[in-house]
């Protein structure tokens, strides 16, 4: 192991901070819209208990994947969100927790066809609250539609039960895409031009806006610069071999240097063998302000393994005094651990390949500023329709499991206003914490992908 990986690494739990309610968080507002309008349908229909499976989506031209950056996770967690919220608590339906994750479980279990739909009614599955396990009535699922162009996201809310021949429709809409989505699709980009002076007087809005629209710009140029170089190209562009970037990574395996590739509009790296030992090393630039880390390996953060948003995610702290940091797995700070990279053998990389599989081949990195002006706060925040909103943009369903959907409700509604602090240790590694407040809008994301999976027919 390399020296430098005893020495303590800092670590922050993001402190969650009021902001103004951006207009680029269509996503969660649509949501919010649609929420009550399904909880009604799938009461019609006389359903009891019900569980949200895995979306997918299509970006442009791609075919549809189960395997877009975190996306399609985060997708299925924000519509879980959205039907907590619009559910009754005096006369609640049963709500699975992390259906996905127990179909994972199941043997051929899929949405796309009869006998996968068949298979998911199988077994138990357990409530979002409380102790009880249930056969599900029914389940939904979705797929988004993200334009070539990457301005618009159209999103089809789907459900079935054991009866059904094939998926019912139960909503559809159009979301324009923010920075977050942009960052969980996988784009690679870079944003600069809402840190300069001018920001001061722009609101949080006003700069989400703005970063959503940098965003964008440098997403479609990456894209360009290599989309339909069917062979390694030498990319200026993107963020992990573009002058502008503020970090180096650097990906090894048993202490070898990968070389990253940019070809059909993407970043690659070899696939690993079963075994090998993998790293991951991140080096400053020259650079003097403290910077925000989040590491994401098969979309889990490798601090705490969230499936968060990056802007809500735990950070590692970059501090201007040290320039280079190793990583080999994902960090628990709360029980002091690291649970090592794991190079999975060739039948267990397939068998992840089902539609539930949680590791979609790829390795994100996002760097964020530290926060040195606290954001208005929005008065809209503080109502009702304020604080619901702020469930699905900020919330997490909590570890351990409340009683009941009151209480589910009232545990979402104080996390995304608290802050935590931790420290933990790992292989005798000190994991020191510090105080950070990281800014929302990240200087730059990037992704690249180190395994292809083999996607399951429409």
């Amino acid at each position: 192991m390399p020296n430098y990986l005893r020495f303590g690494v800092t670590i922050v739990l993001f402190l969650f901070t009021c902001r103004a309610l951006p207009a680029a968080d269509d996503l969660e507002k649509q949501l919010l819209k649609q929420a009550p309008q399904v909880m009604e349908q799938l009461r019609l229909r006389g359903y009891k208990n019900v569980g949200v499976l895995k979306f997918r989506v299509k970006k442009g031209n791609e075919a549809s994947s189960d395997q877009v950056g975190s996306l399609n996770l985060r997708l299925t967690k924000k519509l879980e969100l959205a039907l907590v919220v619009a559910n009754n608590a005096r006369d609640p339906m049963g709500l699975i927790g992390d259906a996905s994750k127990v179909a994972a479980e199941i043997p051929g279990a899929s949405h796309l066809s009869k006998e996968g739909r068949e298979k998911l009614f199988s077994r138990e599955y357990p409530l979002a609250w409380g102790d009880e396990e249930v056969v599900p009535d029914a389940f939904l699922t979705g797929v988004a539609l993200i334009s070539s162009d990457l301005r618009t996201m159209t999103v089809g809310i789907l459900g079935f039960d054991q009866t059904s021949d094939s998926l019912f429709p139960l909503a559809k809409f159009e979301a324009k895409p923010d920075l977050e989505d942009l960052l969980d699709s996988g784009e690679s980009f870079t944003v600069r031009g809402v840190f300069d002076n001018g920001s001061l007087s722009m609101t949080q809005e006003e700069r989400k806006d703005k970063a959503t629209e940098e965003a964008l710009t440098t997403s479609l140029t990456v894209k360009q610069e290599t989309e339909g170089q069917s062979s390694s190209f030498a990319s200026k562009k993107h963020p992990l071999n573009s002058t502008d970037a503020p970090i180096v990574l650097e990906i090894r395996y048993d202490n070898q240097i990968q070389d990253i590739e940019f070809r059909d509009g993407a970043a690659f790296v070899p696939e690993p063998q079963e075994g090998q030992d993998v790293m991951l090393i991140v080096r400053r630039k020259a650079n003097d302000k403290r910077l925000g880390l989040v590491l994401k390996v098969n979309g889990e953060n490798t601090l705490g393994r969230e499936t968060v948003a990056d802007a809500q995610a735990k950070t590692w702290v970059l501090e201007p005094d040290r320039k280079e940091w190793g990583f080999q797995g994902y960090y628990d700070s709360a029980n002091n651990t690291m649970e090592r990279f794991k190079v999975l053998s060739q039948a267990e990389s397939k068998a992840k390949e089902i539609d539930y599989g949680e590791f979609v081949g790829s390795i994100s990195v996002s760097i964020f500023p530290e926060q040195k002006v606290k954001p208005k706060v929005s008065t809209e925040l503080l109502t009702d329709e304020g604080e619901d909103f702020q469930i699905l943009t900020q919330g997490d369903f909590p570890k351990e499991k409340p009683s009941n959907l009151g209480a589910l409700k009232q545990q979402l509604a104080q996390n995304v206003t608290r802050g935590l602090i931790s420290n933990g240790e790992t292989e005798g590694q000190s994991l020191d914490s510090t105080k950070f407040v990281k800014d929302s809008i990240p200087i730059m994301t990037a992704t690249v992908k180190y395994y292809s999976p083999q996607d399951l027919p429409e």
